[in-house]
């Protein structure tokens, strides 16, 4: 049977190491005080069945004293497994959730969030119990058959041969029954990690699901995935039907045999009544682990199949940590120097190249598919380019510190996310550790104090998921503020206002200029009326860099940016744009 993920878990969550020696010494007792109450029982029938009543007083005092002793060792092996199957499945979520939340932006496109869950919530489910039901049995079983065979030989060996010659046949069956376990266990939880996917898929996506009905298509691919989920269980059912009856007759087929020979031996004198008992009561320690380890086999199949999907995400690679922090006083802030990116489709990004000066307002814009919001994706780190550098205060990227690196940039972008909590917690992720008073500045300063201080609970009002129970406009300011508190020198905005009324984008816009004004920023314009006044216009094109001017300078050259301004706002607009 295969161990190594059992082994690794072990060596690698904190202290199940000293857990499991104390597990594997309650076990050995445990097994030990078996033959030994077999033993007691011997000694206390042929006692009564001779008279002797002080030998009979002492041995019932022995054996009463032992089944108290055993009472204990099973509570205490309760209390150890317990804290085992919580600490290694705690462990292991936390290993497996640091490694999701360190793992490169192109490793987490490329996998399912529902498959991620999935192996948090099934797999470590699944070795949890696991841990605190199956792998005792997994040692102590095979321990407690082999003292009781090595007893049951002292006993009588011709009945315990008779035995012995049963149970290669049994083993060798239970060895084939749970074998494929392994196999339909890990297939069935990929199963289910494909439902979760689509289920996510369909709460994530409710508001386009229902404005475009597609309520039957997911309904159907739902079904199609549980359906695939429900034959690989029936699959694994099957099997472990055919696993519980090899337990059972592995229990029943090893004790009547004995029965039969060891009362036939009893008439004839060959042995005492108490030694009969004695060897049935002990058949029972041998039959006993038989019956449970196909069981526990078949579990730990499964177990080790889950451990192994669980080690696959807490080994996924993860962003570099290396490199060093530097110090922001030069000139030109932020650089692209020909960056070279694309995805599986081909190249986004085809040699771009601009630089960023202190205190410059920047806009990029350019048509859909462009390659602007990738730009920024580069500029964080988020990605590593193919070709070309990022430098930051003339450094490139990659001697950057990351996490220090984006100490020196906040983000705004047009799909906030804000996390369950207060709006004080939300706008607090800027600066950990940050005051009532510098929160509120920062809401102020954000055009959102107003409308937080109307709420029932002022900054204590609890978001809901994704911030759900504000409007578009309020999550933006939240957002706005958050930034705000961070208190970077350089800012990135991915078309802030795009998705806003009127009035929520003069609000949000508001804000936006009075934080753009102490800082050097770069916004993707998706509404060119909001980048007139800035100190630079990029224009992109197949990822390219085709244009770069004012306003007014690239109305009147007559390009691209004249194009989309026309689209955008008609000839006269842009005519007096030029005028």
């Amino acid at each position: 049977m295969k161990f190594k993920p059992l082994i690794r878990l072990i060596r690698e969550a904190p202290g199940l190491k000293l857990t499991t020696a104390a597990w594997l010494l309650l076990a050995a007792v445990e097994s030990a005080a078996i033959p030994f109450q077999a033993y007691v029982l011997r000694s206390l029938i042929d006692g009564v069945l001779t008279g002797n009543a002080q030998f009979y007083y002492g041995q019932a005092a022995l054996i009463a004293a032992t089944i108290a002793a055993v009472a204990l060792i099973a509570w205490m092996r309760s209390w150890v497994m317990g804290h085992m199957s919580e600490k290694g499945a705690a462990s292991l979520r936390s290993r497996a959730v640091d490694s999701i939340l360190h793992m490169p932006m192109a490793r987490l496109d490329a996998v399912h969030s529902g498959d991620h869950l999935s192996r948090l919530t099934n797999d470590a489910g699944v070795v949890r119990h696991y841990l605190y039901f199956e792998l005792y049995w997994l040692v102590s079983a095979p321990l407690e058959g082999l003292l009781s065979l090595v007893y049951l030989f002292y006993l009588d060996w011709i009945m315990s041969l008779v035995t012995l010659a049963l149970i290669p046949v049994f083993i060798l069956l239970t060895a084939r029954v749970t074998k494929p376990v392994h196999a339909f266990s890990g297939r069935l939880q990929q199963d289910l990690a494909e439902v979760n996917s689509v289920t996510q898929d369909a709460l994530g996506g409710s508001e386009v699901v229902k404005a475009f009905n597609l309520q039957e298509r997911m309904e159907e691919r739902h079904e199609a995935r549980l359906a695939g989920a429900v034959e690989s269980g029936l699959r694994l059912a099957r099997q472990q039907a055919w696993v519980r009856l090899a337990s059972l007759a592995s229990g029943l087929l090893p004790l009547l045999v004995p029965l039969a020979l060891g009362g036939w031996f009893a008439v004839q004198g060959r042995i005492t009544v108490g030694t009969l008992l004695a060897f049935l009561q002990l058949l029972n320690s041998v039959s006993h682990p038989l019956q449970r380890l196909p069981n526990a086999m078949g579990a730990h199949q499964k177990a080790m199949a889950s451990l192994d999907r669980l080690h696959q995400l807490i080994d996924e690679p993860r962003e570099r940590q290396d490199g060093e922090e530097f110090s922001n006083g030069q000139d030109v802030i932020l650089e692209a120097r020909d960056l070279v990116f694309g995805y599986e489709n081909g190249d986004v990004i085809r040699g771009l190249s601009f630089a960023l000066r202190r205190g410059e307002t920047v806009a990029l814009v350019g048509p859909s598919g462009a390659g602007k919001t990738t730009v920024f994706k580069l500029l964080a780190g988020l990605y590593a380019p193919a070709a070309g550098q990022v430098l930051l205060y003339r450094r490139p990227l990659t001697e950057w510190n990351l996490a220090a690196a984006r100490r020196q940039m906040a983000m705004v972008s047009q799909d906030t996310f804000l996390f369950p909590g207060t709006i004080a917690e939300n706008i607090a992720l800027g600066k950990p550790g940050a005051t009532r008073a510098e929160i509120i500045d920062a809401a102020r300063q954000a055009n959102a104090h107003e409308f937080i201080r109307q709420l029932p609970d002022g900054y204590d009002h609890i978001l809901t998921e994704r911030g759900g129970n504000l409007s578009g406009g309020q999550r933006q300011r939240i957002a706005i503020a958050r930034a705000i508190l961070l208190n970077a020198p350089i800012l990135l905005l991915d078309e802030a206002t795009s998705a806003l009324d009127t009035e929520s984008e003069r609000l949000v816009q508001d804000a936006l200029d009075k934080m753009a004004a102490s800082r050097t920023t770069l916004v993707i314009a998706h509404r060119l009326s909001t980048i007139r006044n800035a100190d630079r216009i990029l224009v992109m094109d197949e990822g390219k860099i085709v244009e770069s001017g004012t306003h007014q300078e690239l109305l009147e050259r007559g390009g691209l940016y004249r194009q989309l301004y026309l689209k955008q706002f008609g000839a006269d607009a842009a005519e007096g744009g030029v005028a």
